[in-house]
């Protein structure tokens, strides 16, 4: 993520409330989009980079967010979007809320700056980006109703249990998934939210070609054959992930995970001066995407001494390459009035 400075010069990190050098107060200004530092006027803060009136969102109070709008009383984008958060008289609710409203905000700023939808056209009126973090409930019988985290219609629903990192660990082993972390699951569930309000009106026909069509495959029965029978041995000539091999849906968000993850890196190594990628939609997709492997290369190499995960594959096959191609492609993509919404999924 990019990073930022303080008007002492200290630098900013993402999360980052109270500059530890001079003690300004620090967030992100939702009028110009800069994580920065605030001075005190007489009667409100000002943002030091716009000049802004900046009040805080009210979410502060729960220490989940950093942001400050231009209104008072107000929740900023990020946490609008929020329409059911957890009971916070549960125990360690607080702390999971706050992590997922973070992977989330993270998520956001991403897409706003990749212009991505729903910060395409009027995406955010005519298809809203919601979620719900939900947890587990037990009904009338005394049996637990588990949530079931997706996609559906525009609204992102995350189980609560996923930012229990125990919890979650335990399911990154069983289903063999590397990267099972809280951004990561967003940003597979943004894959679906795109696919299904923009790829799939704008470039059906590519995005039939390298995906396969979703609606020739019954979604149910791919995941219970999936379930039951795992990917083939040579899935990775074909897909990103052992998951993508599911159905085409899964697929494509797969794939903008990986895409995302890509552009996260080339970003920070960019912050970090190490780098000069060209992240615009102009950019050679596939160039990129081999510069910043090399960056996984050598990342994973860290991550092994300490005994990590590795960042990314370290490979990616052809077919892969044009996958994430296409997904950056869509970038340069415009919706037309006209495109009709795909059907509904889980």
């Amino acid at each position: 993520m990019k990073t930022s400075h303080c008007r002492c010069s200290n630098r900013i990190f993402f999360n980052n409330s109270v500059c530890v050098s001079c003690k300004a107060i620090l967030g992100r200004c939702t009028t110009c989009g800069n994580l920065t530092s605030f001075s005190k006027g007489p009667d409100v803060l000002r943002c030091d980079q716009c000049g802004s009136v900046a009040y805080r969102c009210i979410n502060q109070a729960h220490g989940v967010c950093n942001s400050f709008n231009e209104t008072l009383g107000s929740l900023c984008r990020s946490c609008a979007s929020t329409l059911v958060i957890p009971d916070l008289s549960q125990p360690n609710a607080k702390r999971r809320w706050a992590a997922l409203e973070t992977a989330k905000r993270q998520l956001l700023v991403q897409l706003e700056q990749l212009g991505l939808p729903p910060f395409i056209d009027n995406l955010q009126l005519t298809c809203p980006l919601r979620f719900e973090f939900l947890a587990d409930t037990v009904d009338a019988f005394g049996v637990i109703q588990k949530v079931t985290t997706g996609h559906e219609d525009g609204l992102i629903v995350i189980s609560l249990q996923e930012a229990d990192s125990v919890h979650r660990e335990s399911l990154r082993v069983l289903f063999g998934e590397p990267q099972r972390t809280l951004i990561g699951h967003m940003r597979h569930e943004i894959g679906h939210y795109i696919d299904w309000c923009f790829a799939s009106r704008v470039a059906s026909e590519a995005y039939h070609k390298l995906f396969g069509n979703p609606l020739c495959l019954d979604y149910e029965q791919a995941k219970r054959s999936h379930y039951a029978n795992g990917a083939t041995t040579d899935w990775s000539a074909l897909f990103v992930s052992q998951y993508a091999t599911m159905h085409p849906w899964e697929d494509f968000a797969e794939t903008v995970n990986v895409y995302l993850d890509i552009m996260a890196i080339a970003s920070t190594a960019n912050d970090q001066g190490r780098t000069n990628f060209d992240l615009s939609p102009r950019a050679d997709a596939n160039a990129l995407v081999l510069d910043v492997l090399k960056i996984v290369v050598e990342a994973s190499e860290y991550n092994f001494d300490l005994g990590l995960q590795p960042l990314l594959p370290e490979q990616l096959s052809t077919p892969v390459l044009e996958k994430l191609c296409y997904v950056h492609s869509l970038r340069s993509k415009k919706l037309s009035p006209s495109q009709p919404l795909m059907v509904a999924r889980q």
